[in-house]
């Protein structure tokens, strides 16, 4: 490979970006539903961070649509885990 970039959507690059992107709507919390205060410090528990709707460990990516806005404590106690899926009772 030697220089060569791999871009696959999983860079800070694209992150940033699509995090910037959630930061200008202004969307609620996607765990608690309550608002998010965009303007606290990084390190207040009610300050915004974009959330992997499915977690990079289980195979998400940093694509358009898989980032969700959260409180810093939200993530936090989300942690890690994968989304629930409801599926139809047959």
């Amino acid at each position: 490979m030697g220089s060569e970039r791999i871009r696959n959507g999983r860079g800070h690059r694209s992150f940033r970006r699509q995090r910037e992107i959630l930061k200008r709507r202004g969307l609620p919390c996607a765990w608690c539903g309550k608002p998010i205060d965009y303007s606290a410090p990084p390190n207040d528990p009610l300050a915004f961070t974009a959330d992997h709707v499915i977690p990079i460990a289980g195979g998400g990516s940093l694509h358009k649509g898989e980032l969700q806005p959260m409180h810093r404590m939200c993530n936090a106690k989300k942690g890690s885990s994968m989304p629930v899926r409801i599926r139809q009772a047959s």
